[in-house]
């Protein structure tokens, strides 16, 4: 009798330890979430050290919103681009992630490689490839803990023709569908099989605090792409983004009794204070001299330049290019949206510093255009969107020139009215030889309406920046720091 009473006691116990009822180590599930990692490499050696102390305390999820890419050329400019990043994620053990607008950058050849080498899934419910381009997973199920975690992936369609933000011609291999529709219909799909769904979203807050007011069947929106610092609970939905460059996390403590979820909690958390691990340093420093060309040095600063005064630099670069036939610009325009370092340092300037200001690869187009022509581009971006379909990059000065102008904005009693004009410091009824960069050119100007048509160099912006930092040899460059565009509200008179 003995005998029988101790195998069923041993049967009972064998499957509550199967199940993960009893491990003590199961009592806490930690899901850390990061977004919009923009190739910040010199970030993980932090995030290292902080996985490692949840680990220490139980089991450990760890999941990425999207755009790990475009941001930093010792990533976007590899021999396989993207790859460096994909090894550190794999290295501080990544269980999955989605794709944000930026994984498209560089085509589908670079997302089908990047979900080949990643050894967690990516997944994005709402992309189809075609053309031979991978089609990512929808969702996927993790058991941890004894419980089931789905988590279903989207990415942004913000974008004019229910694209993500970017270059049209990024995305010629998909078919992608709407993102606030396909993040409710599959989180409603997999419900039923999970004790707990996260969405990791690369929509951007607004769309995100939309689908939290439709009752989504998710417990969490892990966001990303608006760059946002919040930590929220909407209609019973929490709402986590951490701005960017792993300065942030968010981190999920879901208290687990009997293989059911008991509570959870939400914390968001600094990275700047915690101490590098020594190993993953050791991974991030091999990476950066796997190309030497990278650290070379192409120029000098006579002092430390801030943000204005690299979009100035930017501009400069496109001016003062010896284009062919002659062709001097007299206005040039940059999104500042496409200048991606925030300074450069006093002294040397490496090849590196100036990549990571357009990790895009811009190419520079050169225009004819009238007064009115450039004024109603710029209108039309800043009124862009509307109130159910926000446009993150409107509402605000978007393209920065090295000719003045102001936007008059309107009298409605709103936080950020519509424009009602733009005032250039330009002749009116006169055509300007202009040089911008492509994406302005592909996505914000009709060119139908020019009098003649675009030429469309293969000189890239950053080449323009190469020479532009180089030549001024030994006595370095002296930045420019003057604010030319201002926003100011109409007066009644």
């Amino acid at each position: 009798m003995r005998k029988i009473l101790f195998f069923l006691s041993s049967l009972i116990l064998f499957t509550l330890l199967s199940a993960g009822c009893i491990d003590q180590k199961c009592e806490h599930l930690y899901i850390i979430s990061t977004n919009d990692i923009h190739s910040t490499i010199d970030a993980f050696p932090r995030l290292a050290t902080l996985v490692a102390e949840y680990e220490a305390k139980g089991e450990v999820l760890l999941v990425d919103a999207g755009d790990r890419v475009s941001g930093n050329a010792y990533v976007d400019d590899a021999i396989e681009p993207g790859i460096p990043i994909i090894d550190l994620m794999n290295t501080i053990g990544y269980d999955v992630a989605t794709l944000g607008n930026h994984e498209f950058d560089k085509g589908h050849t670079t997302i089908d490689r990047t979900i080949e080498v990643a050894e967690f899934p990516i997944v994005c419910a709402n992309v189809k490839g075609l053309n031979g381009a991978t089609t990512p997973l929808r969702y996927t199920i993790i058991e941890s803990c004894g419980i089931e975690i789905g988590l279903v992936g989207v990415v942004d369609t913000d974008s004019e023709g229910m694209l993500p933000l970017g270059n049209k011609s990024s995305y010629t291999n998909y078919e992608i569908s709407s993102d606030i529709d396909t993040a409710y219909a599959v989180c409603s799909e997999i419900a039923s099989e999970c004790d707990f769904v996260v969405l990791l979203s690369h929509m951007g807050l607004d769309v995100d605090r939309q689908l939290a007011e439709r009752n989504p069947a998710c417990e969490w929106i892990v966001g990303g792409h608006s760059h946002s610092l919040v930590n929220e609970e909407l209609n019973g939905v929490h709402i986590s983004q951490n701005n960017k460059n792993i300065r942030y996390v968010t981190v999920a403590d879901i208290t687990i009794l009997n293989g059911k979820i008991e509570s959870i909690t939400y914390e968001q958390l600094s990275l700047s204070d915690i101490a590098p691990n020594a190993s993953m340093e050791e991974q991030v420093a091999e990476i950066k001299l796997r190309d030497p060309e990278l650290n070379a040095v192409v120029g000098t600063t006579t002092e430390a330049i801030d943000r204005q005064g690299v979009i100035n630099f930017t501009l400069e670069s496109l001016a003062t290019y010896p284009y062919d036939n002659g062709f001097v610009p007299e206005v040039v325009f940059y999104h500042v949206g496409g200048i991606r370092i925030d300074s450069l340092p006093k002294g040397e300037v490496k090849r590196v510093d100036i990549l990571n200001n357009d990790p895009f690869v811009s190419s520079i187009t050169l225009a004819e255009m009238t007064t009115e022509q450039m004024r109603r581009f710029i209108l039309d971006k800043y009124n862009s969107g509307t109130a159910e379909k926000a446009d993150k990059e409107s509402h605000y000065i978007y393209f920065a020139s090295n000719i003045p102008y102001t936007i008059i904005l309107g009298q409605e009693p709103l936080e950020a009215p519509d424009a009602t004009d733009i005032r250039l410091e330009l002749e009116e009824g006169r055509t300007y030889r202009v040089a911008l960069c492509n994406y302005i050119t592909n996505n914000y100007i009709d060119l139908s309406t020019l009098a003649s048509p675009v030429i469309n160099t293969d000189i890239t912006v950053r080449e323009a920046m190469l020479r532009h930092i180089g030549s001024f040899n030994d006595e370095g460059y002296t930045p420019d720091t003057t604010i030319r565009q201002f926003e100011v509200k109409a007066t009644n008179n």
